[in-house]
């Protein structure tokens, strides 16, 4: 597919905030399905689903799709009953599982298409590998300090838990995706080539 079929919509338009506000909803019901029925410790899930979206939505939405990651992990947050004084830190997590992947993407003008070996390399290093881990250590290390996680022990069996999951979701999910529908988005201008639009 050439550059020239790419459609894109001149700056900010109210589709981003339509688009930001669905896909909100999408990873708010993956992750509470991640938590409630593969459950590790409190918000933390053994399988979660919802990270596989997030990181195809930080590579095709760019910021809003990040920001529709951190939306959906709140969601999820209050709806399992973290309080909001810690679900608001907390949902950062998921911001960064779509950030990472975003920022390689874009810095590395890697094609979502996944079609050379650059493409590749940049998706398994920061889609795969990279999404999953800083949020991991991030939030297990608050859910440790609050008391949430009682010991080292399950701090590192919640943080290798939660990136041998998310390993496994991405690349079964994640990488379809990508293959699959990115051409499909990026003729239906929903695609963000830079970081806003």
């Amino acid at each position: 597919m050439g550059e020239e079929e790419v459609r894109i919509t001149g700056g900010i338009t109210p589709m981003h905030i339509i688009l930001t506000a669905i896909n909100s909803g999408v990873i708010g019901i993956l992750a509470i399905l991640g938590v409630v029925y593969t459950p590790v410790v409190p918000g933390v899930a053994a399988l979660y689903p919802a990270t596989a979206f997030e990181v195809a939505f930080g590579i095709w939405f760019g910021i809003w799709g990040a920001i529709a990651s951190y939306i959906g992990c709140l969601i999820m947050n209050l709806y399992t009953g973290i309080p909001i004084v810690f679900a608001i830190p907390l949902s950062l997590s998921d911001f960064l599982a779509a950030a990472i992947p975003m920022a390689a993407f874009r810095l590395a003008k890697s094609d979502p298409e996944l079609k050379t070996l650059k493409d590749w390399i940049n998706y398994v290093i920061s889609g795969v590998i990279l999404s999953s881990v800083p949020g991991s250590l991030y939030y297990c290390y608050i859910l440790l300090k609050i008391g949430w996680i009682p010991s080292w022990e399950a701090f590192w069996l919640s943080v290798i838990s939660w990136n041998v999951g998310n390993y496994i979701v991405v690349l079964v999910i994640t990488t379809p995706l990508l293959k699959i529908l990115t051409n499909y988005v990026k003729r239906t201008g929903l695609y963000v080539k830079g970081w806003f639009s």
